[in-house]
């Protein structure tokens, strides 16, 4: 039953695939390229002005690889076939046949946008859940992923960030003693934060 619903719903989406290049430029780019925007974030907050913004850096780092590491050992507990293994659907990009559920893509992507939610930065918080959907979507488009494997990838970047967003405080201090760490260090080399 419930792998009936899941095969159901991605044929109905994966079933656009090839159907227009354009439409398929878009979600190959948004499936491998649009999870490239938290490396720059976190780069971007880190260097920006004010130590808050390096502490929130460092959570947001510390969400995604807990996401990802989540995701992981998920996918090597229990294997679930790629729709591609099955068989099943088009296939827009090239995949390691390895388990599909959860998604780290999407584990990643939550992991990084969910914070900003918790940390009241509503506006930015709103896009990047957005594009976090994206990415899950066109990974079901491109056709290495079931829909199931994007909801499983989005519990676990939300269980990972709010887990930390509990330790927020704990972490907070931990945080501090990195930021002044890099503070003495750039003290050090004559350089101004």
């Amino acid at each position: 039953m419930v792998s009936a619903i899941n095969e159901g719903w991605f044929t109905a989406i994966n079933s656009f695939a090839g159907s227009n290049v354009v439409l398929d430029n878009f979600m190959i780019f948004s499936a491998k390229y649009l999870v490239y925007i938290i490396p720059i974030a976190l780069i971007y907050l880190w260097f920006r002005k004010g130590d808050e913004n390096k502490k929130f850096s460092l959570f947001l780092f510390s969400s995604v690889v807990l996401s990802i590491a989540v995701s992981m050992i998920i996918g090597k507990i229990y294997y679930h076939p790629r729709p591609f293994v099955l068989g099943i659907g088009t296939q827009l990009i090239s995949h390691a046949p390895d388990s599909s559920f959860p998604s780290d893509h999407t584990s990643a992507m939550f992991g990084f946008a969910i914070p900003f939610l918790f940390f009241k930065k509503y506006k930015s918080g709103t896009v990047l859940v957005i594009l976090a959907s994206l990415v899950g979507f066109a990974r079901v488009f491109c056709g290495v992923h079931f829909p199931f494997d994007i909801i499983g990838g989005f519990f676990v970047g939300l269980a990972s960030a709010y887990t930390l967003f509990v330790f927020r405080v704990p972490l907070d201090s931990f945080f501090t003693r990195i930021v002044d760490f890099y503070h003495t260090l750039l003290k050090g080399r004559g350089e101004k934060a």
